[in-house]
């Protein structure tokens, strides 16, 4: 698996458990996640994300890179 895919399959699981165990900080169910990944991932790849979410942090804690933009830009670079 590519480190992009890593990181948004990483993110996908980190929000699913976000949405469940927080609901009051989401405006949307977790039958959503798919729509809501994509529209991420989308984001992501055009560099205009906010990295501030609780499952942005656990994502980035969970691959243990910094909680920063360029520490995720040079990991979805990576090869």
């Amino acid at each position: 698996m590519t480190n992009p895919e890593t990181f948004i399959t990483t993110y996908r699981e980190q929000l699913r458990i976000a949405i469940e165990t927080h609901p009051e900080e989401y405006a949307y169910p977790v039958s959503e996640l798919d729509f809501v990944v994509a529209r991420m991932t989308a984001a992501i790849e055009r560099g205009s994300f906010n990295k501030d979410s609780r499952a942005f942090r656990a994502t980035c804690k969970v691959l243990g890179i910094k909680h920063t933009y360029q520490a995720i830009k040079a990991y979805m670079e990576a090869q």
